[in-house]
């Protein structure tokens, strides 16, 4: 070896030397065999499962190959489940979190562990351990329809309702009004609030709770009442002719309310007081009066004694709301709200 090709020998070795030397440390190497010694599996996963959904982990080595000065050997090392685990390939763990919270429980913490075993040469076998853990929560019960808040009483009320992360997985719902397979119910709550459970269907065990989700309950929308005479509409302190005291009163139901809910937005009064005032007398009563189911009002007969600037005053009763099963539903409206006055022209 000439002096420049010596020159450049030792520098190459000064050069790598440093890495060789790392390498001897991390691997195990002798004459006949190349194996790994040092090494710690790695498992990558959710850190977070709602219960009913399949946990997974990625597992990894850093070294998938073994070989032997004298050959080349693939050896592909095999990934051993623990306790509830199971695999699926030759890397990922699944454990099925169904039964892992217990009646009550919101959430828990859950340690698992695995190995990869490898052969080595002279048939012996060496383990690399992988663990983590991950928590179980029962899932968010979302609801989707229009009225996600709270639940109009004695109506037909449509609830949609859904389970991030189990989507694709058989449901029921459970509330009042029964069970329904799938997330959605319907039902006619009559109380202050309404719980629905909802269960993850299962063959050959019981249906596994996944959670609960709470609505109060309120009363819809209270209507707005209109009043027509023979010329159209007409409000407290309009002038009304005595001779054509003709008067309609129509309930109107909230227009939202009616949009969401058409078979029970429908209101009638059934009857009307009436009060005539003369002059400065004191008022006196006429009668009370069936609506019909037109809400007309027909005074032409009972006000033949009465003058031009004479009044009337008229106080609806037994407002109702028309459910969707044909139940009258008292509604409590306030009293100048279902009171009119109008001068007799």
């Amino acid at each position: 070896m000439n002096k420049t090709k010596e020159l450049r020998y030792y520098v190459m070795l000064a050069l790598y030397f440093p890495i060789l030397l790392y390498s001897v440390s991390t691997f195990d190497v002798s004459e006949e065999t190349y194996a790994v010694k040092d090494y710690t599996g790695v498992a990558v996963g959710d850190q977070t499962v709602v219960v009913g959904q399949p946990y997974e982990a990625r597992t990894f080595l850093t070294a998938d190959q073994l070989t032997t000065a004298e050959q080349d050997t693939n050896v592909q090392p095999e990934l051993v489940p623990q306790g509830d685990l199971s695999t699926q390939g030759d890397s990922l763990l699944t454990m099925n979190t169904n039964d892992l919270l217990e009646p009550g429980e919101d959430e828990t913490r859950v340690s698992y562990e695995a190995y990869y075993e490898a052969p080595q040469l002279g048939g012996t076998t060496q383990r690399f351990p992988v663990s983590g853990s991950f928590t179980v929560r029962r899932p968010e019960i979302v609801a989707k329809t229009e009225t996600a808040q709270a639940l109009y009483r004695r109506s037909l009320n449509r609830l949609r309702l859904s389970v991030p992360g189990i989507e694709d997985q058989s449901l029921r719902v459970e509330g009042p009004g029964g069970s329904a397979p799938g997330t959605t119910l319907s039902l006619s709550p009559t109380g202050d609030r309404v719980t629905i459970d909802v269960y993850l269907k299962r063959s050959g065990a019981s249906d596994l709770l996944l959670g609960q989700r709470e609505f109060a309950v309120i009363d819809p929308p209270r209507p707005q009442v209109r009043v027509f005479g023979p010329q159209g509409e007409v409000t407290s302190g309009d002038p009304i002719s005595r001779r054509r005291a003709s008067l309609e009163f129509k309930v109107e139901p909230d227009r939202e309310f009616k949009n969401r809910h058409p078979e029970d937005a429908r209101y009638r009064a059934g009857s009307a007081t009436v009060y005539l005032r003369q002059g400065q007398m004191a008022s006196e009563k006429l009668g009370t009066f069936d609506l019909g189911d037109d809400g007309r009002l027909v005074l032409t007969q009972e006000l033949q004694g009465a003058e031009s600037g004479d009044q009337i005053i008229v106080r609806l009763n037994n407002v109702v709301r028309v459910n969707h099963q044909g139940t009258r539903v008292d509604v409590p409206l306030r009293q100048n709200s279902r009171t009119f006055g109008f001068v007799l022209s």
